[in-house]
């Protein structure tokens, strides 16, 4: 057999064929925000819910009828799915490369041209900051994608000549 050339163990050498490597621009905790915290907390409030309403007043000892205690975690239950709803199910994964966004929400991806992108802010909610994704037409998430940025976003952007998106914040 002849000698090859052994197959390079740093994958950081690999050609790209004239592009660059995806860079993720969301934040690592957009998972949790996006998938765990929702679904643990529906669970949560859900089994909560369903726990009082098949356990009878008698098995209960409380000092008030048992329906105050039921309407109360009822409320919290439809609070919690129009937060989950409004608030934790918008957001998205961006990834980033010199010629495309990759959005996805983790079952989902969608591919966008930079000339697809009409500009790009920042907002303050609940103390963290989201990135709003503006596109020049509706795409398959939406014309707003909304997203927390992660710490290299602003530095990745300006880098990649993609700074004139960017919003005044």
């Amino acid at each position: 057999m002849e000698k090859q050339a052994p197959i390079p163990q740093d994958t950081a050498r690999i050609p790209t064929n004239g592009h660059s490597r995806p860079a993720n621009l969301s934040s690592s905790m957009t998972l949790f925000w996006r998938v765990f915290l929702p679904v643990f907390g529906t669970v949560f409030f859900t089994g909560l819910l369903v726990a009082l309403w098949v356990t009878t007043e008698e098995d209960l000892y409380l000092s008030y009828p048992i329906w105050w205690l039921r309407t109360i975690v009822l409320t919290i239950w439809l609070v919690w799915l129009f937060f989950a709803r409004t608030t934790l199910w918008p957001l998205k994964r961006v990834d980033a490369d010199d010629a495309h966004l990759y959005v996805t929400n983790y079952w989902l991806t969608v591919r966008y041209p930079w000339t697809d992108v009409e500009r790009m802010d920042e907002t303050k909610k609940m103390g963290r900051r989201i990135a709003q994704l503006h596109l020049k037409a509706p795409g398959r998430f939406g014309q707003v994608i909304k997203f927390l940025p992660g710490s290299r976003y602003r530095e990745w952007m300006q880098e990649h000549e993609k700074g004139y998106l960017l919003g005044e914040n």
